[in-house]
This record gives C-alpha cells, structure tokens and sequence, in this order.
C-alpha cells in the first residue's frame, strides 16, 4: 500500500502551473499562475483580484469582521496570471484570484497555493526515503534489484537494501545500476542481529558487521563479556547487552555509516517488546545510536508507544533524530511497503548530505494505515512544511517516477533498449523539482 497523497480533491496541482511553489520569506517574489489548457485561461484584459491568505501567522482579527487581507489587481498576459508579493514568516500562503464582479457576487474564488520559507529550509530540497528494507537476500520475496525498481516507481528518491545479517544485496544493486543513471540513490545497508533480540539497522556502512563479527566471533565475544564488567549501567539495562550495542555502532560508524534502532516495541514472542525500554532510554541518553526509526511496519499500538517515548524524551531536552522506515519484505501486495518512509530536507541525495538533515532534526517521519489519513511525526515546522509538499509537489513528482521505475526493473532483468531510456531521462524528475518549487 502507498501513500494517498491529496486530503480532498480541491487542487490546483492539475488544472494550473504554480511557480515558484517555495518562496522565500521577506523577499519580494513573483509568482506565476499558468493554465493547463485554454479553457482554464484567464482572460486577457480583464481585472482580477489577487487575495494573499497567510494559513498560520496574520496580524488581523476575525472578531466582529472577516479577517482583512492584502490584494492587488492585475492584469492577466497570455492567459497566465503574474504577481509579485513579499510573503513574510514561514507558513502555508492562499493566492484567492477571481474578478471584481465575482468578488461582488461572493463567488467562490481560484485558490493557489505557496509556501513562504526561512532561508535554512529553502535552500534545501525535499526527498522521499526508506532505510529498512528486506529482499530475498534474506527473508523478503523479491529480488533486490526488483524491489529498487518498484521503490522507484512509487515515488522513492533513496533507499538502503538492509536484508538480515546480509550486506551483499545492497551492494549488488548499486552495481546492477552502476553503469544507468538513476533518479533513485542507493546506500549499502544490513540489518545487523548479533544474538537474538538485538536489531540495528546499518545504513551506509561500507562492510558487513555482521561477517567482521562472524570472522572473528569468539575473541570479540570475550572482549565485550570482560567490557562489560567495567561498565556502571543503570538498573535494568544489562551492561553485556549494552556492550554488544556500542560495539555494533561503533563498528557502522567506522565503515562510514549511521545506526538506526528499528522497531523497538515491535511485540513478538514470548509477549515482550524487541527492545527493554530502560536500554532504549540509556542508548538514546548516552547518543550511542544515531537515530530512531520512529515508524515502521509495525501495529499502530507498537508505533504508538514509539511515538510517545519519542514526545517525552523531546520534553526532557533528548531531542532525537528521526527517519520513518517501512521494513519492507516485499513490493507486491505487501502490507508494509510505503506504510512508512522518510521525508527529509537535504542539499542532495549524498549520504553526507542526507546524514547532515537527520542528524540536524531536517526530517519527519511518514505514516498511514489503511483507510486512514497520513500522519507525520517530527519537529513542528518540517510537518506542516512536509504536509504542504504532499499536497502540491509529490503528486506530480511521483508521476515523473513511474516510469523510471519500470524502465529499472526492465534494465535489470537485461533490457539495453530500457538502459537507452534511463540515460535519455536522467535529471528530468531533478529538473521538475527546481522548476516547480522555485521556478528555475
């Protein structure tokens, strides 16, 4: 299941071209209104009333009067409106366009909408994730190279391949894909379990942890169980686990990677949470983790208690780093895939890059269950900003995806003909993006 992305049907996204979408906050700009199609036309000549709604911060009041609103009055050209306005603050704008004789009639106006941003935010771009993913290089039931292929076409600008105690499929599609270009950035990854209840996602490391560990496991196993003794861990986190922990992050981190903790109050036999709450506590407190898979394919009630550690370690000042990850164990009918996923805010798709937003708290976490809305968890200011992109930029970058997604598996299974196409559209979702959320 994918995410349903539009709340209602009342969009611009298909009937008229918004550019910019961004904008930045206290700068004149001007932005451009254009029909998709001559009937959508305005018409040249005629006056129109341009109405800038701020959704958030206004310096008005609704008591006893509607809220009174900058316009201006313009004049369309070749059917498109053009306008130029400094929106101010970071917030959600309503363009509301109609004539002075509709405005007359209280006719119900065109609506558009933009976003007005800080400079840190608007010079980053928006890109959708995964970072926990499973192929049938352990217990999913795809090839990877099939599974990257159908990330694609929903929409993924990165993943990472994360199959247990296996490294190598991750590294088989980034060679699989080396010779393409590809809108789709892959990252090595695995997820390492060293006894039976530690899980931790790696995601960039350059090795397997869990073949150094298997090549050398009896002396490692000695060094951690004499480590252990040394430590002066709180009651209820077991200082020979937690050595295990450290020693697992500390070896993502030197093969230049992050470690995430997956699904800690995943519910599984004998009725005991994956994770002992007072070790994901120590582990978060003590920064021996990099982030937090906040959502995953999991149960709302185990996402829900994720959730709530997360708000009240937020409150006590441990302000963690988030991603959302579907834990994916295949793309065709499968009842995780895409039911969470990351959505953050980077320079580029580069890990440094990618690392520098999580770790900067520039990302949310995405979620949605069947039949119901989507959800997004993180710092206030990336949801609503992650909300208006859902709405009015990744409907029309998904489309773009589609078809690179399908042209990825045809590659893969041996098409030199889908090779060609993949090389003839490189760039075009990238371009799309700098065209329609700042209009260059």
């Amino acid at each position: 299941m994918m995410l349903q992305l539009n709340r209602n049907n009342n969009r611009s996204v298909s009937k008229y071209r918004v550019t910019p979408r961004l904008v930045r906050s206290g700068v004149p700009t001007t932005v451009t209104v254009t029909p998709l199609g001559p009937s959508l036309a305005f018409q040249d000549g005629q006056e129109y009333i341009v109405r800038f709604v701020p959704k958030e911060i206004y310096n008005d009041t609704f008591i006893d009067r509607p809220a009174r609103f900058d316009t201006v009055r313009v004049t369309p050209k070749d059917g498109a409106i053009s306008v130029t306005y400094t929106f101010y603050e970071e917030q959600e704008w309503v363009l509301s366009i109609l004539t002075p004789e509709e405005e007359e009639k209280k006719a119900k106006p065109r609506e558009f909408h933009v976003y007005s941003l800080f400079e840190d935010l608007y010079e980053r771009n928006p890109y959708r994730g995964d970072l926990h993913v499973h192929s049938n290089g352990s217990d999913g039931s795809e090839e990877a190279s099939v599974v990257a292929a159908n990330y694609r076409k929903h929409g993924f600008d990165f993943m990472a391949m994360t199959d247990h105690h296996n490294w190598k499929p991750s590294d088989d599609i980034i060679k699989t894909f080396a010779d393409v270009p590809l809108g789709l950035k892959l990252f090595h990854g695995e997820e390492v379990h060293l006894g039976t209840i530690i899980h931790i996602v790696s995601f960039n490391a350059d090795r397997s942890i869990t073949e150094l560990y298997r090549s050398n496991t009896e002396e490692i196993r000695a060094r951690l169980q004499e480590e252990a003794k040394t430590l002066d861990t709180p009651w209820g986190v077991d200082p020979y686990e937690f050595a295990y922990r450290k020693w697992i992050c500390e070896q993502i981190r030197e093969a230049g990677g992050m470690c995430i903790v997956p699904h800690p109050y995943w519910i599984h036999k004998p009725h005991i949470f994956n994770m002992n709450s007072r070790m994901l506590e120590y582990i978060f407190t003590t920064g021996t983790c990099d982030a937090f898979e906040l959502t995953g394919g999991q149960s709302v009630e185990e996402n829900n208690y994720q959730l709530a550690l997360y708000h009240d370690l937020r409150a006590r000042g441990i302000d963690i780093p988030i991603c959302g990850s579907s834990d994916s164990h295949g793309t065709d009918k499968s009842v995780y895939f895409g039911i969470s996923q990351t959505l953050l805010f980077a320079k580029d798709k580069e890990y440094e890059s990618i690392r520098e937003a999580m770790l900067g708290h520039y990302s949310v976490a995405v979620e949605q269950e069947y039949g119901e809305e989507i959800r997004i968890h993180g710092h206030y200011r990336m949801v609503k900003y992650a909300r208006f992109l859902i709405d009015y930029y990744f409907p029309g970058h998904d489309e773009l995806c589609v078809e690179e997604g399908i042209l990825m598996r045809e590659y893969a299974l041996g098409s030199a003909a889908a090779g060609k196409a993949l090389r003839a559209m490189d760039g075009r979702v990238d371009a799309y993006m700098h065209r329609t959320l700042r209009g260059n």
